[in-house]
């Protein structure tokens, strides 16, 4: 899928990475364009559901300790020099991650104007970078955590779908999670306490949602990637309604 930055090579190799470390499905076999993964017996995905009542229930929460202590394992896995070239290809991104550059500069290229989303967005990014302060070295992110992409088997959190993986700032992941399943402010504070292992402050939770708005921005990037090239599964309808929402 070039247009959406997707390597069945990186995904591969992304899938292998969190494997070793314990919080992925054993990759069984791999060729150019397929992975053959473990079926992960007894085990369910998560919905939106479960976060919200996890994030209802506070940092404290069994679920949400399992979760943020397999984002912590993610976030500390040497990145695959598979990711790492995609990031050198993309040069340098914000916050964001190197996806969201590479959807806007095709936007940009193609001059999408079916909504007024370029006027001004450049500069919109740069204020949210500001506002989510330094960063720090790129770490190994999912950056499609969707509620099913973790997958509960006992006590215990596996990561899923690895095509969108890339170098990145870990909150970021967090920020993806937050804003796909639409948690609440007191959610959010929960699931952030809970991945810091301490209570965030006030001050992280207005960076954090800085990062929230990125998240949104990336999502409707995808939705512009889907509407510009016809090139994902959905119709060309259902891309204008991914993008409007």
């Amino acid at each position: 899928l070039p247009f959406y930055g997707v390597s069945r090579a990186r995904e591969q190799a992304a899938a292998r990475a969190a494997e070793a470390a314990g919080i992925g499905p054993a990759v069984r076999h791999t060729e150019p364009d397929i992975m053959v993964v473990d079926f992960v017996e007894g085990s369910r995905a998560l919905t939106e559901a479960d976060l919200h009542q996890a994030g209802q229930e506070g940092p404290g929460s069994s679920l949400l300790r399992s979760v943020a202590a397999t984002l912590r394992r993610l976030h500390e896995i040497p990145v695959p020099k598979e990711m790492e070239a995609f990031l050198a290809q993309i040069g340098g991104v914000g916050w964001g991650g190197p996806h969201l550059e590479k959807w806007l500069r095709y936007a940009e290229e193609e001059r999408y104007s079916r909504l007024p989303l370029l006027s001004g967005l450049r500069e919109l990014i740069e204020q949210l970078n500001l506002a989510a302060g330094p960063m720090g070295p790129n770490k190994f992110c999912h950056f499609d955590l969707l509620a099913d992409n973790l997958v509960l088997k006992k006590d215990t959190i596996l990561l899923v779908d690895f095509e969108y993986s890339a170098p990145g700032q870990p909150l970021m992941d967090l920020a993806v999670l937050a804003m796909g399943c639409s948690l609440t402010a007191a959610e959010e504070r929960a699931l952030l306490s809970a991945y810091l292992a301490v209570d965030a402050s006030e001050a992280e939770l207005r960076q954090f949602q800085a990062l929230r708005v990125l998240a949104a921005l990336r999502e409707t990037f995808w939705g512009v990637t889907a509407e510009l090239s016809k090139s994902s599964a959905l119709s060309m309808e259902e891309a204008v309604n991914y993008t409007d929402m």
